[in-house]
């Protein structure tokens, strides 16, 4: 599976090894959903995955070489296309979807003791998380296993907006790319009160090139006519002066701001009861590694893997650092371990 992940050569014969698993298009809680079955019969671990935001969605070419590769070990694999997460918007509409997902397939007569995985990427790692925290799934989820997620919103808004972490014009940071205060005006702007003024900004920031590599100016006339609500918001997301952040930060209306702590799993951190394993690169451009570290430090089952063979989310192979990839060997096999409810071999990699 890791050798999959990267692309390692022979990897994709290796994966072969096996049965054939069956792939199938369906809704899961009401959410078009791709699920990959594994030979044999039923009951099965199950898997929810959760992309992170790229145009392919759910059908991004190493996710569905990873679901097929996992069908092959055995798990059921369950790929929902929850709302906005393609073009990086995350809310609390997605976040419902994800918890309905989740409980759908831990409810499946087809899954093992009624108990699932959940694995994300980037902004999908961020929902796996959370949904591990609801209060219903709590004690249904067996791991959370997520690549380089962000914990703490406003921390990131802060550094989409001024390009620093923490308090402080001190606290530089590399600049995030353009696109990553889009996804958070898309998905800050889902949290206003629903108007046919804030639709209609919402349409017009979803039409915004998410990938373009050149800087995208948010559509100014169009928050100041959905009201003073958005307009407030405007003006934070327009902001590059790390001193006036944090009362810009403040004007935010309430509502707002707690959509901001419902979408942060650092304010959830306590009610993570399953085993949670981390991989994220030392510099990361998006999420800091200090996201994920902030939250091992709140919550007790946090383990994080630092390694320079993940480019955010994106895995690389370099044969000239084989460490590296004991290390990320270690971090898919614990996974996959808690996944499965395979007792643990304490190896050294597992010790890395």
């Amino acid at each position: 599976m890791l050798g999959t992940a990267l692309s390692l050569p022979g990897a994709s014969a290796l994966a072969r090894v096996g049965g054939q698993p069956t792939a199938s298009e369906t809704t899961v809680a009401g959410i078009a959903t791709t699920v990959v079955s594994p030979p044999g019969a039923p009951p099965w671990p199950a898997l929810v995955f959760m992309n992170g935001a790229t145009p392919d969605g759910r059908r991004h070419p190493t996710v569905h070489r990873l679901s097929l590769a996992l069908a092959r070990a055995g798990v059921r694999v369950f790929i929902p296309d929850l709302v906005g997460v393609a073009g990086g918007e995350l809310s609390p509409a997605t976040l419902a979807q994800a918890v309905a997902v989740s409980h759908a397939a831990s409810s499946s007569p087809k899954t093992a003791d009624g108990r699932v995985a959940l694995v994300g990427v980037s902004v999908g790692g961020t929902l796996a998380l959370l949904t591990a925290a609801d209060s219903q799934l709590q004690q249904r989820i067996s791991v959370v296993a997520c690549v380089a997620p962000f914990t703490d919103l406003a921390k990131v808004m802060r550094l989409a907006t001024t390009g620093t972490y923490g308090a402080g014009a001190a606290a530089q940071h590399p600049a995030p790319p353009s696109y990553l205060r889009i996804g958070l005006a898309r998905s800050l702007a889902a949290t206003l009160a629903a108007t046919d003024a804030t639709a209609e900004l919402c349409r017009e920031l979803r039409a915004l090139d998410y990938e373009s590599n050149a800087p995208v100016e948010l559509p100014m006339d169009a928050f100041r006519r959905a009201g003073v609500e958005a307009a407030r918001l405007y003006d934070l997301l327009a902001n590059s002066d790390p001193h006036r952040f944090d009362s810009l930060y403040d004007a935010l209306p309430a509502h707002v701001r707690e959509a901001a702590d419902s979408l942060s799993p650092i304010h959830a951190a306590r009610r993570l009861l399953a085993p949670v394993e981390i991989a994220t690169a030392p510099q990361d451009t998006y999420f800091p590694v200090a996201e994920s570290q902030a939250l091992a430090a709140a919550a007790p089952n946090v383990r994080v893997t630092v390694t320079s063979l993940l480019a955010h989310a994106t895995p690389r192979f370099d044969v000239r650092n084989v460490a590296e990839l004991h290390k990320l060997y270690a971090f898919f096999t614990r996974s996959f371990r808690a996944a499965t409810n395979q007792p643990r071999l304490h190896s050294t990699a597992e010790q890395t």
